[in-house]
C-alpha cells in the first residue's frame, strides 16, 4: 500500500498502519443520541467512508466501527423534560442519524456498538484501572481516573497536565476528585434521574462516563493496538487524550495511527452588520476562543446564560461575545442536517465537504435577502452533480452506438485515474483528487460529443467513472433516481404545484402537433420563468426544476 496518512499523535505522516497484513482496523467516535445532528457532525461519516471507500478499492478488508453514545447525562435531561423513557430517544435519533447519514451516501459502518450494550465490560475495565491505582473511588460512588498517575497525559493534544481543565467535555461530576483534570468513569446515578439510565456496579448504581465508553467498545471489536482511530478536531481533547491514558494502563497502546477532521466553521463577519464596538473586540475574541467560528448546539444556552447576567457585569468582550452567540445561533438553525437537507441535496452536502482537505476547516456559507435562504458554495456542488449525472446518462446512451475507429483518449483517462488515486494516498487529499475527477468528466463529455467515438475510449471513460464515483461516493447513484429527487425538493421548496408544470408540458405538447408553434414557445417560455427546463426526447417531453 502507497497510502500514508498524518498522524496528529506524531504529527508527522506516516504510512498506512497494519496490524494484520491485508487488513485495516478503523474506529470513529459516533453521535451522542439526544437531538439530531448539525453539518458539522457530518463531515466526520463523510471523511472516513471515503477512506474506507479507498482502502476497500486497494484491495484491503476494513473492519470499520463507528459506535453510538446513548448513555449521557445529555440524554438523561432530555428524558427529565420530555418524559420519555431514554431508549425511546436514543432509538429515535440513532434512526434519524442513520437515514441523515444515507443521504450524504455513507455506507453502513462493519459495526455500530452502543454504550448500553458495553455496560459489563465497562464495569470491567473500570476494575482493572482500579486494581493497577489508576483510578478511585470517592465517597459518593462515583469512580475517577487518577491523572497525575498517568505520565503520558497530554501527549496527544501536546497540552501539560497543569494546562487541563476537566470542565472541559463531560468528565466532570460531584464531589471528591483529587486532580482538576481528573475524569469521571462512573458517575453515581441521582434520585431524580429516570429508570433506564442506571445499571447497578460494584459502587453503587449508576453509569458510566463519557470517555469510558470508547476505550472498551474499541477493544472488545477490534482488539490491542487496532490501525486508526479517527474523530473530529474537537475530541482531541479532552476525549481521545482520555481514551488514551484509560487504555495504555490496561492494553497498552490503543491505536497505531490517530485521523483528526477539521471544523466546520461559519462566518461570523460576513454580512453581520456588527457594530464598531464588538468588530474591535473581535479580534481579541478570536484569540481567547479559538473554536469561536464553530457551531456548537450548547450555543443557544450559552447566551441565554449571558442574558441572564445583570447587563451592568457585562465587559466588552462580553458583549461583542453574545453579538457573536446572537449571529451563531442564526446560523445554527440552518446548521441542523435535516433543515439543510430541505433546502439542498444530500449528496451535494458530501461534494461540498469533499471539496476541502479533511484536516482544514471548512467555511459553511449562507445568504439571506429578505425572507429568502440560499447556501451558495453547496448549491454550487449541486449543480457541479447535475453535470456528472448528465454525463453518465450521456455515456450510457452513446455506449451502444460505439465504433472501433481510432482510440486516442485510453491511456489519458488511465493517467487521470492514477493522479486520482495518488491524490487520496496523500493523507487522503479528496480536494486534490476532485481535479482528476472533474477532468474525466470534462473528457467523456467531450468524447460523447463526438460523431463516431471509439467504444475502446467510451469503455476506458465508463470504467473511470465507476472507479471514480465508487471512491468518492459522488455521481454513483442512479441519475433518474437522482434528478428526481433533486427536482422534487425545488418545487416544494418553490411552492409550486406538478400537476400545474405536467398540465402545461401536455398543452406545449398538443400545440406542437397542431403546429402552433407560437403557442408552445410561449407555454416553454412561462415553464422556464418558473425554473423548470423541458427535454424533448423520443419518447416525449420530460421536465426538471433547475
Amino acid at each position: 500500500m502507497s497510502f500514508r496518512l498524518h498522524d496528529s499523535l506524531t504529527n508527522a505522516e506516516i504510512p498506512l498502519p497494519q496490524r494484520t497484513p491485508g487488513e485495516t482496523s478503523l474506529y470513529v467516535c459516533g453521535p451522542t443520541v439526544y437531538g439530531y445532528i448539525h453539518v458539522g457532525n457530518a463531515r466526520p461519516p463523510v471523511v472516513f467512508d471515503v477512506l474506507v471507500r479507498h482502502l476497500e478499492r486497494q484491495g484491503l478488508i476494513v473492519r470499520y466501527v463507528r459506535n453510538f453514545t446513548d448513555v449521557d447525562d445529555k440524554i438523561i435531561q432530555v428524558a427529565i423534560d420530555t418524559g420519555e423513557a431514554p431508549k425511546v430517544i436514543t432509538d429515535r435519533y440513532i434512526d434519524a442519524y442513520r437515514d441523515d447519514v444515507a443521504a450524504l451516501m455513507c455506507r453502513p459502518p462493519w459495526a455500530e456498538p452502543r454504550v448500553s450494550e458495553n455496560i459489563a465490560g465497562i464495569i470491567a475495565h473500570i476494575e482493572s484501572l482500579l486494581a493497577r491505582g489508576f483510578a478511585y473511588v470517592t465517597d459518593d460512588g462515583d469512580v475517577y481516573y487518577d491523572t497525575a498517575k498517568f505520565e503520558g497525559y497530554g501527549k496527544l493534544s501536546k497540552r501539560h497536565l497543569v494546562d487541563q481543565c476537566a470542565s472541559e467535555g463531560r468528565g466532570k461530576t460531584g464531589e471528591g476528585k483529587r486532580n482538576e483534570p481528573d475524569f469521571a468513569l462512573w458517575k453515581s446515578s441521582k434520585a431524580h434521574e429516570p429508570d433506564g439510565a442506571r445499571w447497578p456496579s460494584p459502587w453503587g448504581e449508576g453509569r458510566p462516563g463519557w470517555h469510558i465508553e470508547c476505550s472498551v467498545m474499541a477493544h472488545a471489536l477490534l482488539g490491542d493496538g487496532f490501525d486508526i482511530h479517527g474523530g473530529g478536531q474537537d475530541l482531541k481533547f479532552p476525549h481521545h487524550e482520555n481514551e488514551i491514558a484509560q487504555t495504555e494502563p490496561v492494553h497498552g497502546p490503543m491505536a497505531s495511527a490517530w485521523m483528526h477532521n477539521g471544523f466546520i466553521e461559519v462566518d461570523i463577519e460576513r454580512n453581520a452588520d456588527f457594530s464598531e464596538a464588538v468588530m474591535a473586540r473581535l479580534p481579541a475574541l478570536k484569540e481567547a476562543h479559538p473554536d469561536l467560528r464553530k457551531v456548537s448546539k450548547s450555543d443557544p444556552k450559552t447566551l441565554q446564560a449571558y442574558r441572564e447576567r445583570d447587563p451592568a457585569t457585562l465587559t466588552p468582550d462580553d458583549r461583542a461575545m453574545v453579538a457573536v452567540l446572537e449571529r451563531k445561533v442564526h446560523f445554527g438553525h440552518w446548521f441542523q442536517l435535516r433543515r439543510l437537507r430541505d433546502r439542498v441535496d444530500g449528496e451535494a452536502i458530501r461534494l461540498w465537504i469533499l471539496g476541502t482537505h479533511y484536516r482544514a476547516p471548512l467555511a459553511f456559507d449562507l445568504a439571506e435577502a429578505g425572507d429568502q435562504v440560499s447556501f451558495p458554495t453547496i448549491e454550487q456542488a449541486e449543480k457541479r452533480l447535475e453535470y456528472f449525472y448528465d454525463t453518465r446518462m450521456k455515456l450510457a446512451a452513446k455506449i451502444p452506438s460505439g465504433v472501433d475507429a481510432k482510440a486516442t483518449l485510453v491511456d489519458v483517462i488511465a493517467k487521470l485515474v492514477r493522479d486520482f488515486d495518488a491524490a487520496l494516498d496523500d493523507d487522503l487529499n479528496t480536494a486534490g483528487a476532485l481535479d482528476p475527477f472533474a477532468q474525466v468528466f470534462t473528457l467523456t463529455n467531450k468524447l460523447c460529443d463526438t460523431k463516431r467515438p471509439d467504444k475502446r475510449d467510451l469503455d476506458a471513460a465508463d470504467a473511470a467513472i465507476t472507479h471514480l464515483t465508487a471512491v468518492l461516493g459522488v455521481g454513483e447513484g442512479d441519475p433518474e433516481a437522482f434528478f428526481a429527487r433533486v427536482t422534487a425538493r425545488r418545487v416544494r421548496c418553490r411552492k409550486l404545484d406538478p400537476a400545474r408544470i405536467d398540465g402545461l408540458v401536455q398543452q406545449r405538447t398538443a400545440a406542437r402537433e397542431a403546429r402552433e408553434f407560437a403557442r408552445a414557445d410561449e407555454i416553454r417560455a412561462e415553464l422556464t420563468a418558473m425554473g423548470i427546463e423541458l427535454r424533448d426526447g423520443a419518447s416525449g417531453t420530460t421536465w426538471r426544476a433547475v
